[in-house]
């Protein structure tokens, strides 16, 4: 069952509105247990915002000597600069960083950020053309630079894009940790890797950390319009933070936040307490788009009349500026998160659509990463076993993009049963390319959904006690009343 709470704010008005799928059904008499459910949160109408919303913007380019070897790595990272500035909006502020062994601010040539238009734009592509390839690879001396720079600046949104195609390997053991703990919830970064050099576990961690996205582009005649378009998302942005609450009863606790679309970010640890049983969890500036969240909340039964609709927790948005904008975010009401006790199994062993579409999502981010990580061991069988897994879990869901990255490592016999083989000879650029969107996934529609089997027909309520049986049960187990056949048939 799919409970939506919208909001107002006039047709195409700024609006955040909010629906949670789940099963309401639990097991009693079974003691503590999980229950499950998907928040899908969309924004719409914040176009109009995110035009005066103040930001500002990093780009970080490597300049390794790697970068030289091709040159079409250097040559594509110049235009792709370029592009990123090109897009910039009058009056954002950006700063255009080289990386090497170490962060130098190419543009602007003074310590202030730079604030774009058509002259300044114009300068720092100038400058990007010309960025030259020598030298090592320390990212973490570039995020700290970019935190640095950001950090100085009072605007709400704050963004780098980063481009690498080397391991962080000019730092010190641990310095990538700690910079990313320093720049948690500073900015968002995106990441990219291109090449063969690149470490696919790094621009994920950088990613997760960040609230950001890895991948990797293939083809360097790519990289300049996936710069254009990453700036063009940064660029749509309009509510600097927008925060998840969750306010669960006494007696339940609960486990974990997860963002699982666009990608898969666990929020749980980065959860602040704002009252005994309220936690509130930063998801990150947003503009027109759409996310979804895995929430597990632990329920007891112990107290609970069975059968009866009983809250578990509480789910609300709140956002943190434009504070006084001239036209105000409409919020939708607070999601209820109930369940009901039940002994029919038929009603408590349902998976709700949307919950397992992510649970098999991150079951092919498992088989991606296992392997990945059996083929750099040596493994070779292993890996092939893990990725059959993942090529018949990616058909299933539908992954188009993982198909197509896990095709340049196995060939593939039949995808529906798993049937692979490892292709010889893999480029570590092919085996980054499928390890670094492990976590991205696709969204549940209900245009994808399954045709629903019998027991995802409607309930049947007993008319003598109430009681809510599956749609394919003949008698209630509560009072024995014995249901009709269902208009179509005979009962099964």
């Amino acid at each position: 069952m799919d409970r939506a709470n919208g909001a107002g704010g006039g047709p195409g008005g700024p609006a955040l509105t909010a629906l949670l799928g789940q099963n309401h059904y639990l097991p009693a008499g079974s003691g503590t247990v999980p229950a499950h459910a998907i928040l899908t949160v969309e924004a719409e109408g914040l176009g109009p915002l995110a035009r005066r919303a103040e930001s500002a913007e990093v780009i970080v380019i490597d300049c390794s000597g790697s970068m030289s070897s091709p040159g079409t790595k250097i040559a594509a990272a110049r235009r792709a600069a370029a592009a990123a500035v090109d897009v910039l909006r009058d009056g954002t502020r950006f700063a255009l960083v080289e990386g090497t062994d170490r962060a130098r601010v190419v543009y602007p040539p003074t310590e202030r950020m730079a604030v774009a238009g058509p002259d300044s734009r114009a300068d720092a592509a100038h400058v990007a053309s010309g960025l030259v390839a020598a030298g090592g690879t320390a990212i973490a001396g570039w995020l700290d630079c970019a935190h640095r720079l950001l950090a100085a600046q009072d605007t709400p949104i704050r963004h780098a894009l980063l481009l690498t195609d080397g391991r962080n390997e000019h730092d010190r053991p641990g310095e990538l940790e700690r910079v990313l703990a320093e720049c948690a919830g500073r900015f968002r970064c995106d990441a990219r890797g291109i090449g063969e050099g690149w470490a696919a576990t790094e621009l994920r961690a950088i990613a997760a950390r960040l609230h950001g996205v890895a991948d990797a582009v293939v083809d360097d005649s790519d990289l300049e319009a996936e710069f254009r378009t990453m700036m063009a998302g940064a660029m749509a942005k309009a509510l600097p933070d927008v925060r998840i609450r969750v306010s669960v009863r006494d007696g339940s606790e609960l486990r974990f936040v997860k963002q699982v679309f666009p990608t898969e970010q666990d929020l749980t640890a980065e959860g602040v307490r704002t009252g005994k049983r309220s936690w509130e969890f930063p998801t990150g500036a947003w503009g027109d788009e759409s996310r979804d969240f895995h929430l597990c909340v632990t329920a007891d039964p112990e107290g609970d009349p069975q059968g009866e609709e009983v809250r578990l927790a509480s789910v609300a948005l709140v956002t943190a500026g434009p504070e006084a904008a001239a036209t105000p975010v409409a919020l939708p009401e607070p999601c209820p998160f109930t369940v009901r006790w039940t002994d029919d199994r038929a009603l408590s062993t349902r998976v709700h659509p949307r919950v397992a579409h992510y649970d098999g999502h991150a079951e092919l981010g498992r088989a991606v990463n296992a392997g990945c990580e059996a083929y750099e061991r040596g493994e070779p069988d292993a890996a092939e076993a893990a990725w059959g897994r993942a090529v018949r879990l990616a058909h299933e869901l539908g992954d188009e993009k993982t198909l197509r990255r896990l095709r340049r490592l196995v060939t593939v016999a039949d995808p529906a049963r798993g049937e692979v083989r490892v292709r010889p000879g893999l480029s570590a650029g092919d085996l980054n390319a499928a390890w670094v969107t492990a976590d991205h996934s696709t969204q549940w529609t209900e245009e994808a959904r399954p045709s629903p089997p019998p027991e995802e027909a409607p309930d049947r309520v007993c008319p003598d006690c109430g009681r809510s049986s599956a749609a394919s049960a003949n008698v209630c187990t509560q009072c024995g009343h014995r249901f009709p056949p269902p208009p179509s048939g005979p009962s099964a």
